[in-house]
């Protein structure tokens, strides 16, 4: 095997609304693996991430209809349920495809678990919504009753808020990178993977929060010495408003990337994730970072759409290896 393409799904790109079934689930997992068919068939390492931000909102949502019988689901439960059941989707048609295509390589979805910052100034400070919406009454009685803090979003309603504190290590990362250099198609830290605290004794220990996912994509990409990341976003309508759009091939360098951010046009605070992600990437030896859509995937891997974000002077390029 050669080098390293770390994959970063969105979410939303298997479950684009509330009403997606397992079903239309499943049926993305399998489009998403088609258009992945030229990496899986190349000799680079492939590491696979997912969000997870819809499938926890599933989670919570089926817990609040059955509050009144059954115990409230924590959020690291919550990760861990996501993680387990999307990584057997996509494992599932990864290798349905890696099948099809008769490539002698195994898939393998590995549990991660994300040791978080415990000081209290990110526990303190609870700025990710997440869950299903809630009127005034039942938010403030679930405020009462559980602690939560409420946040309202005009037009919608409200909404259970969480501390989204900085990643620091993944805890599976060594047997990730040997199944990785065995050259296993490795599914492993959705959602940015199940959030854990050192606590005072020593001891891991599940918190309530939630994990950036892109923070955990560069930091994993890094740890693998990977040379390209790539990002399937479920729309880029946040990117064009930049003049960033991935419908057609657009390459922007590293440097005019970094303008960009420092620019404070960015008003997305989705895009403003995935832009940071790729630059700390690139500043921590990466070369490539590559933006599409899924029904635009199979189009970017031949060099015809996409935005491709090019380190200075890079030595790596993925069309090469197709």
């Amino acid at each position: 095997m050669g080098e390293t393409i770390v994959i970063l799904v969105d979410g939303e790109v298997l479950a684009d609304s509330r009403e997606s079934t397992i079903d239309q689930q499943k049926g993305c997992a399998g489009i998403l693996a088609e258009g992945l068919k030229p990496i899986l068939s190349s000799e680079l390492n492939i590491a696979v991430l997912h969000g997870n931000k819809p499938q926890v909102g599933y989670v919570l949502f089926r817990s609040e209809l059955a509050s009144h019988m059954l115990h409230p689901i924590p959020l690291d439960v919550c990760g861990a349920d996501t993680q387990g059941a999307t990584g057997y989707m996509l494992s599932q048609a990864l290798q349905n495809e890696v099948r099809k295509n008769k490539t002698n390589r195994q898939v393998m979805s590995v549990l991660a678990q994300t040791v978080v910052n415990a000081d209290s100034e990110f526990f303190n400070k609870s700025d990710k919504s997440i869950g299903p919406w809630m009127d005034y009454e039942r938010a403030e009685q679930r405020r009462q009753t559980y602690g939560w803090q409420i946040v309202e979003e005009a037009g919608y309603g409200f909404r259970r808020a969480v501390p989204s504190p900085p990643p620091i290590e993944i805890l599976e990362i060594e047997g990730i990178k040997q199944l990785i250099d065995s050259g296993t198609i490795v599914i492993t830290a959705g959602g940015g993977g199940i959030p854990v605290i050192i606590n005072n004794q020593g001891v891991l220990e599940g918190v309530e929060a939630v994990v950036d996912t892109d923070q955990v994509a560069s930091m994993l990409a890094h740890q693998l010495g990977a040379k390209v990341m790539l990002i399937v976003v479920e729309h880029d309508s946040g990117f064009l408003s930049l003049g960033l759009g991935t419908q057609a091939y657009q390459s922007i360098s590293q440097r005019n990337l970094e303008e960009v951010l420092q620019s404070n046009k960015i008003q997305s605070g989705f895009v403003y994730r995935k832009l940071s992600s790729a630059i700390q990437f690139l500043q921590n030896d990466g070369e490539q970072v590559i933006v599409t859509t899924l029904p635009k995937l199979s189009s970017t891997l031949m060099k015809e759409s996409g935005l491709w974000i090019e380190a200075e002077n890079p030595t790596f390029q993925l069309s090469n290896y197709f």
